[in-house]
């Protein structure tokens, strides 16, 4: 089945928008085999990067209404000619490596781009041509880099001097080309019976082997009857044996046959794709069992009035996923399909409770008013009990302050508030001793500081007490 760009593949795309398509600015559409652009004009029309890389598109279409598209990916499609992007006016970014572009002049069609500055045609048969390099470079002068490389003053100033002679080139070969073109026409369908095996449902890639063992038009032998199994192994051999030409249509074929053979596969059982029992939550004698499918760490705390249960949960799962039952006698957490099932110590009331979630931590808080409580607003009692404890943090915080006033008390009398000389501390002794003009040397004993004295509004010196060092 062929994938098309259509709403709900759009909608799938955009999780990281929140499923939004009117403002979505970023969207990517690579490896669906998709064969044409459409409707992105129509839902996006504020895109700025749009990647369609590896897919099975042949032509550049529906892109003009998107004025603010900056980049354009559409490497490893089957896209033969540059066309329809004159509209993309912020377009800053094309990329179009490994396609089949043949006619260098259509870089020309770009020309309107005047913010285009990074081309990339590596991998395209006009890359191969003589002059390819030079004629881009001449006929978009908006362009910085081309193919991955910068694009210097000089080098654009001696493509410049050869251009019209390359010019005139290109115009003869696409002349030729097109003279060629049409005498293949006029010759009818001789040689070109192959396309006739697209009739069956578009799975005919190997024309060729096929017109050589004798198939019949609708792909099996003439003389011979094929189940469809032995059909799809045939096809299969020959999907990974025989080469294939590498042209648009035989590419666009392949990916046709590589769809058929994987929906003709028939899919294995694996064990996750099996019905699993139900969870069994309750006894045969009707008591509540406990259960922690997830192994989620939990806690529980009491108050006067309210059970509070904490649940810790990753912060990055979604609030979605996550649903609370509670109930008289026990409360049921179910995650992502996985049930936590645990009984309460007490009779809560089912119609007061508050479910509350961190977004610093993810933890959830189920808090519920117990039935025993004379409260009838569970929100009432957590605001009386947070106003508690507010009154018993200061009261601690008015203890620790005392606490810190005795202690710098203690230092004012007994620790030294000025500088410390090591180098006299251990020696012969220096209480006593003076200097020639009669000063103290060293460290002196004494009872106590007088700016400590004077700080201290208490403090009676009692000679009768004897000091403390």
């Amino acid at each position: 089945m062929v994938q098309r760009i259509d709403q709900d593949l759009l909608h799938k795309r955009a999780e990281h928008n929140d499923g939004e398509l009117s403002t979505l600015k970023e969207v990517t559409l690579h490896q669906f085999d998709i064969e044409k652009i459409e409707n992105l004009d129509v839902y996006c029309r504020h895109l700025e990067i749009l990647f369609l890389q590896n897919n099975q598109i042949s032509k550049i279409e529906n892109l003009n209404k998107l004025k603010e598209l900056k980049y354009l990916q559409l490497a490893l499609n089957n896209i033969s000619v540059i066309e329809n992007l004159e509209g993309c006016e912020a377009l800053e970014k094309l990329d179009l490596t490994v396609n089949f572009v043949e006619d260098p002049l259509d870089v020309e069609t770009l020309q309107g781009n005047v913010m285009l500055r990074e081309l990339f045609l590596v991998g395209n048969p006009c890359a191969q041509k003589d002059g390819y390099r030079d004629f881009v470079i001449t006929a978009l002068p908006q362009l910085k880099m081309l193919d991955g490389r910068e694009i210097e003053k000089s080098e654009r100033i001696l493509a410049a001097q050869v251009y019209p002679e390359i010019r005139e080139r290109y115009l003869k070969e696409r002349e030729e080309r097109r003279r060629s073109a049409e005498v293949a026409r006029g010759e009818g369908d001789v040689g070109n019976a192959a396309p006739a095996a697209e009739t069956d449902g578009g799975v005919g890639l190997y024309t060729a082997s096929n017109s050589a063992g004798g198939l019949a038009g609708d792909g099996k032998p003439a003389d011979v009857v094929r189940s469809e199994e032995d059909e799809m192994e045939e096809k299969r051999r020959r999907f990974q044996t025989e080469p294939v030409a590498h042209t648009p249509q035989a590419r666009l074929e392949a990916a046709r046959d590589l769809a058929a053979l994987k929906e003709g596969k028939k899919p294995v059982p694996t064990p996750d794709t099996a019905s699993k029992p139900k969870p069994v939550l309750f006894a045969p004698d009707g008591r509540v069992l406990q259960k922690n499918e997830g192994k989620w760490p939990f806690s529980f705390t009491n108050t006067a009035h309210t059970i509070i249960l904490d649940v810790d949960i990753s912060k990055f799962l979604d609030t979605s996923l996550i649903d609370v039952d509670v109930q008289p006698t026990y409360v049921r957490v179910t995650i992502k399909g996985k049930i936590l099932q645990l009984v309460l110590e007490e009779e809560v009331r089912t119609d007061e409770l508050i479910c509350e979630r961190s977004r610093v931590t993810g933890h959830l808080a189920v808090t519920m008013l117990k039935a025993s409580s004379g409260s009838s607003k569970v929100g009432e009692v957590r605001q009386a009990d947070r106003r508690a404890a507010d009154k018993k943090k200061l009261a601690e915080k008015a203890v620790t302050e005392g606490s810190a006033q005795r202690n710098r008390r203690y230092e004012r009398l007994f620790e030294p508030n000025e500088a410390v000389d090591i180098h006299n501390i251990v020696g012969e002794k220096q209480v006593g001793k003076k200097d020639t003009n009669g000063k103290a040397k060293g460290i002196v004993d004494t009872k106590y500081l007088k700016k400590d004295v004077g700080e201290m509004e208490d403090f009676e010196d009692d000679p009768s007490v004897p000091p403390l060092c």
